[in-house]
């Protein structure tokens, strides 16, 4: 474990404390100031890239992790107590597993799985060497919320299901999925708001997004502009997000499933767009952009 990456992360939160601290009222109101007429110009150098860069280590992060997270979460809800296949010894040993990992420190996992990332990307900087830890970090997170969403199910249902002659497979993915879907949802937006911030973490060791601004523009120059610029970013961000977590969590709601993919089809077009000088960035967003075209195209034949 590299102990230099180590005392970066740690410092972290200290460094960007000092940061502010030494701000006076009057530095508030002048950094203000000055930081909205910089703006422009320091989004178009640098605010931009790195915002990109966040939004897609975060999406990325979340989509991996989420099919990472589906079979643990399926095997908890169906081996819990009162589940369709019920096994106790069985469900005690993955969800005690889960649960270590999801107390596992986040700011030292980072560091931990950099040299797996050099294995599955070939490189441990970058943002998709960060895609790595950011994925593993809260794939526990988003089996616990499989599990949790899929529990909220009427029993009624799934015994309705059963009665028809539905097999276990049947239940799982047309039953329980098609129900759980809303919680689903909400609980993935949750996610990705703090994938967000474990993003900017990423940033401090070389992941680069806006944590990576926020300290080699921010910190180490001394330039306060830059430093509120992107916190004032993230914070739209996470807005943002939300806005679209609810509107989607409405969709589902009304069974409107085709909405969801149509907007997601969108917003990865517009991604995709953005991203096009990019060669790694372009080729796994253009897969998922083709996934989703698919999802739409075969729920739209089907009906």
């Amino acid at each position: 474990m590299n102990e230099e990456n180590i005392s970066i992360i740690s410092a972290f939160f200290s460094r960007i404390s000092q940061f502010f601290n030494e701000f006076s009222w009057q530095d508030i109101k002048e950094v203000s100031l000055s930081s909205i007429t910089s703006f422009s110009e320091n989004y178009e150098n640098i605010l931009k890239p790195a915002l990109n860069e966040t939004i897609y280590m975060s999406l990325m992060a979340v989509l991996f992790g989420f099919l990472l997270a589906i079979i643990p979460g399926i095997l908890l809800a169906i081996w819990d107590k009162n589940g369709i296949k019920e096994n106790k010894i069985a469900y005690s040993i993955l969800d005690f597993i889960t649960n270590i990992l999801r107390a596992f420190p986040f700011l030292i996992l980072i560091v931990v799985l950099l040299p797996l990332s050099k294995i599955i990307v070939g490189t441990s900087i970058g943002t998709n060497a960060a895609i790595v830890p950011l994925a593993i970090g809260i794939a526990p997170y988003l089996a616990k919320m499989l599990e949790s969403a899929f529990k909220e199910i009427d029993k009624g249902i799934i015994e309705a299901a059963k009665s028809y002659g539905a097999s276990n497979i049947q239940i799982i993915f047309k039953v329980i999925f098609s129900e759980a879907l809303p919680a689903i949802i909400s609980g993935i937006t949750l996610t990705l708001i703090f994938t967000i911030g474990f993003s900017a973490l990423a940033g401090t060791v070389g992941g680069g997004g806006l944590g990576d601004v926020a300290i080699r523009y921010g910190y180490e120059r001394f330039n306060k502009e830059v430093m509120i610029q992107t916190v004032v970013i993230l914070l739209i961000l996470v807005q943002l997000v939300q806005i679209l977590g609810n509107l989607f969590y409405t969709w589902a709601k009304n069974s409107k499933t085709t909405y969801i993919i149509a907007t997601l089809l969108i917003l990865l077009g517009v991604s995709i767009v953005i991203n096009i000088n990019n060669d790694e960035n372009f080729f796994w967003q253009a897969i998922i952009f083709i996934l989703f075209l698919g999802s739409l195209l075969y729920k739209g034949f089907k009906k």
